[in-house]
């Protein structure tokens, strides 16, 4: 902890300084890290909404599937983008390993810190559609933050390990890509847990992905309080994923920096 106080000031304006860069040449720069997920819940919304018309069971509005398929997909992608992109930090940063004693954990902190920021941007955009669309909007939105920081830790947690392995076995990274849309099939994203066969429902209480959104989606879409095993598997999947990673870590940390 001493250490992550210590680069926050590093650890900030890296990540702003991404933020800022991730479109640059373009006219709007930054303005796009807003633009770009708000013309995707729009995208989303109509699509669904007035286009293919598709409807929640027990659910009246028309665009109460949308919001389903945002809430469940925005925190995916920033989820799949700090295990992806965080896979590689190592490696991408080992210039600075070798030649700093600077902790190797700062590198993926950024990553996921840019990461939550977007995703944050996201929902708040999304809240903002929520109610412009009628949608109902309880206190229940405040254990949304929660929820996130949870999913993003968990996250976190395993890119540490993904990434420890990498500097080992480079075709981690690329392995990755393929699991991580395997992954996202396998959690109820686009589709609806009801409606699937019993066997593949019993696939899905496996995954620990499926707690998070499913949480998120009963705040967001159905004004319902999460049931109390979904906060006890987030909690335990999020603090294990996270001790793993940093253990994974500290296991490995001499010879990362001299494979490097």
């Amino acid at each position: 902890m001493n250490s992550i106080w210590k680069y926050r000031k590093y650890i900030w304006d890296n990540s702003i300084s991404e933020l800022k860069n991730r479109y640059a040449g373009s006219s709007l720069g930054a303005v796009w890290n807003v633009l770009q997920p708000l013309f995707q819940i729009l995208i989303f919304t109509y699509i669904f909404s007035q286009v293919m018309i598709a409807k929640l069971p027990n659910m009246e509005s028309s665009s109460a599937f949308a919001i389903y398929l945002c809430a469940g997909l925005i925190p995916w992608i920033s989820f799949s983008d700090i295990i992806v992109r965080g896979s590689n930090v190592f490696l991408a940063n080992s210039t600075y390993l070798k030649k700093l004693a600077i902790p190797e954990y700062i590198f993926m902190l950024q990553i996921s810190l840019t990461s939550t920021i977007i995703l944050f941007i996201s929902m708040g955009l999304l809240f903002f559609i929520v109610m412009i669309l009628g949608q109902t909007v309880t206190l229940l939105w405040f254990l949304t933050p929660i929820i996130l920081l949870m999913f993003i830790i968990f996250a976190t947690g395993i890119a540490f390990i993904f990434a420890s392995i990498n500097v080992f076995f480079k075709d981690v990274g690329q392995f990755l890509v393929s699991f991580i849309q395997i992954w996202m099939w396998l959690t109820p994203i686009v589709y609806i847990k009801e409606l699937l066969p019993y066997n593949f429902i019993n696939i899905i209480n496996y995954n620990p992905v499926y707690y998070f959104i499913d949480s998120l989606q009963q705040i967001i879409v159905y004004s319902k309080f999460p049931v109390l095993s979904n906060w006890t598997i987030m909690i335990v999947v999020t603090f294990f994923s996270f001790v793993l990673g940093i253990l994974v870590l500290k296991i490995l940390r001499s010879e990362i920096r001299d494979v490097i």
